[in-house]
């Protein structure tokens, strides 16, 4: 719901602005132009976003993995914990080790995609508060004139 009220607040202005002043017989460029931009712009914010998707699920991982050592007390709690469920499921011994070593190295790779997530919303966060000043600075559309045709 807050996103169907959020773009109109964003895509209107930024159409309004971007046809200002353009004169009716070019506004077939102008579209062009502002759809070759759009898409680029995305193109360029999807990249961004998986680039720091990767590389931050990977640093998490590692800084993850360097709290799941086998020889903590932590780690073989929860092992023997996670063990006893999978016994309790109907593995036998040897198979719910390993399923309970599997189940834990699948949490850390959880936990990791949730902490990237958590940072490509931070970073895309920060890019949209920096981008705010420069959308103060379009030039006033002025209201209740005739609007140029676009497709």
């Amino acid at each position: 719901m807050l996103l169907g009220i959020g773009l109109p607040l964003i895509f209107i202005p930024i159409m309004a602005a971007s046809y200002d002043g353009i004169p009716p017989n070019r506004t077939d460029m102008a579209s062009a132009l502002v759809n070759a931009a759009r898409n680029t712009g995305g193109s360029i914010g999807v990249a961004l976003a998986s680039n720091v998707l990767a590389h931050r699920e990977q640093f998490h991982q590692g800084r993850l993995a360097e709290h799941a050592l086998p020889s903590s007390l932590q780690y073989q709690n929860a092992l023997q914990q996670v063990t006893n469920y999978f016994v309790a499921q109907g593995s036998t011994l040897v198979q719910a080790q390993n399923q309970a070593v599997a189940w834990i190295g699948q949490q850390v790779q959880t936990q990791a995609a949730l902490l990237a997530y958590v940072d490509v919303f931070w970073v895309l966060m920060l890019l949209a508060i920096a981008a705010v000043p420069l959308a103060l600075t379009l030039r006033s559309v002025k209201l209740g004139d005739s609007a140029p045709v676009a497709h």
